[in-house]
């Protein structure tokens, strides 16, 4: 997966995917929301991407590329 820069938070460059497919419920078509309350393991920050009708579509890990 492809990432582009989304700033940076406390010094730490952020980068979310460039296909936004990510963030498409795959049952209805339609845009999701994030939901950050996931909790960290220790290994990074994720984000899950949630359809309000639908529940969780996806998970992405801004950080991913700096490992």
């Amino acid at each position: 997966m492809e990432y582009e820069s989304a700033g940076e938070l406390d010094g730490v460059p952020i980068g979310v995917p460039t296909d936004e497919g990510y963030r498409t419920c795959s049952a209805c078509g339609g845009d999701c929301e994030p939901d950050t309350s996931l909790s960290s393991d220790g290994t990074g920050v994720r984000i899950a991407w949630v359809c309000p009708e639908h529940g969780a579509q996806s998970v992405v890990d801004p950080f991913s590329d700096l490992r």
